[in-house]
């Protein structure tokens, strides 16, 4: 249902785009020579309304498609919006992982969670940027995110749908030793 809405979501940014560039080109053409009464015509209307009608219609089209566009990815739609924004339960456990000198520090190996549950992941880098990254045993991510140097604590929510065992490896390239993050059933989901 994620990709679903990820792909609306792209493909929403590309129409909207398309529009602007089309409405630019379009709108801004000049009138030919022989159209001097059109010219006069178009140059008044502006001068009233300060836009042309066709300028107003285009422009609130533009807006409703950027505001519903907005709307719909901060929707209980979106996994991560529904767990970040509008799930308002305190989570049952939190998981502090650390990371240094290009590895993951579990607090235990594996990590068990319970399946449905509000988890929050608590994930501190001492030394330079890395990326956490939760992934499905077929390599599918489950979830990522940045984790930025200290003293700042990189939180994030999550509710796993699924039982089973899952891997956590670096999303962000941070230096050579950077492939070899890698911790395999790292989280097992339980019922």
């Amino acid at each position: 249902m994620q990709y679903v809405f990820e792909i609306f979501y792209l493909v929403l940014i590309a129409v909207i785009i398309s529009f602007t560039i089309f409405f630019y080109i379009f709108s801004r053409r000049a009138p030919k020579k022989h159209d001097t009464g059109l010219k006069d015509e178009l140059t008044q209307s502006a001068d009233k309304h300060g836009m042309h009608r066709n300028e107003r219609s285009w422009l609130y089209f533009l807006l409703a498609v950027v505001l519903l566009g907005n709307l719909v990815t901060l929707s209980p739609l979106i996994p991560s919006a529904n767990y970040g924004l509008w799930t308002q339960s305190t989570p049952v456990m939190t998981i502090n992982i650390q990371v240094e000198n290009y590895h993951f520090i579990m607090p235990q190996q594996p990590v068990i969670i319970p399946v449905g549950k509000v988890v929050e992941f608590v994930v501190v880098s001492y030394d330079v940027t890395y990326g956490f990254g939760v992934f499905r045993k077929d390599g599918t991510m489950v979830f990522q995110m940045q984790v930025v140097p200290e003293p700042y604590k990189n939180t994030l929510k999550w509710i796993f749908d699924e039982p089973g065992f899952y891997d956590v490896r670096s999303t962000e390239y941070s230096g050579p030793q950077n492939p070899f993050m890698y911790v395999a059933n790292a989280i097992e989901v339980e019922e």
